[in-house]
């Protein structure tokens, strides 16, 4: 899957190099846990697709996730407004090491009050499994997460 991601990209980059035009950002990635299991996910890397999240959607996959990208590092918060599943967050640094994770997150309904969750160290990115996904992966602070990303990144 992972050969599959990064051919995928090569021919996304080349195509819009052909053009003249610069690749587009990523709307996928591949994040490869260090147990090797593979996810599927979706990029958050503006401020709209990031405020969106995975509001409104009835169910996660078991190999889907959602990665949000910052410009910064920083503690960035979350909550799970209008959120109607429950959710494992990980926040990663530059290297894509896990600096604190919050497992379990219950939805919140859009009436509720929504408690933030702030991670205690800074992150450049976070990514969102299905509840259980940190537990059954074996997932903890200081592992490394792979990811592979359109514009070939790591």
């Amino acid at each position: 899957m992972i050969r599959l991601a990064a051919a995928c990209a090569l021919v996304l980059a080349s195509a819009a190099v052909a053009r003249g035009t610069a690749p587009p950002a990523p709307e996928w990635a591949v994040a490869v846990l260090p147990g090797g299991a593979e996810f599927m996910l979706e990029v958050a890397r503006d401020d709209a697709s990031r405020a969106r999240g995975y509001m409104f959607r009835e169910k996660v996959g078991p190999r889907e996730g959602m990665l949000f990208v910052f410009d910064e590092s920083a503690p960035h918060s979350f909550w799970m407004k209008n959120c109607r599943v429950p959710l494992d967050i990980l926040w990663l640094d530059a290297a894509h090491r896990i600096v604190y994770m919050a497992e379990s997150l219950p939805p919140c309904p859009a009436e509720g009050d929504c408690p933030s969750t702030v991670p205690t160290a800074p992150a450049r990115y976070v990514l969102e499994f299905a509840a259980g996904t940190a537990r059954e992966q074996h997932l903890k602070t200081g592992d490394a997460v792979v990811v592979l990303d359109s514009d070939g990144g790591r």
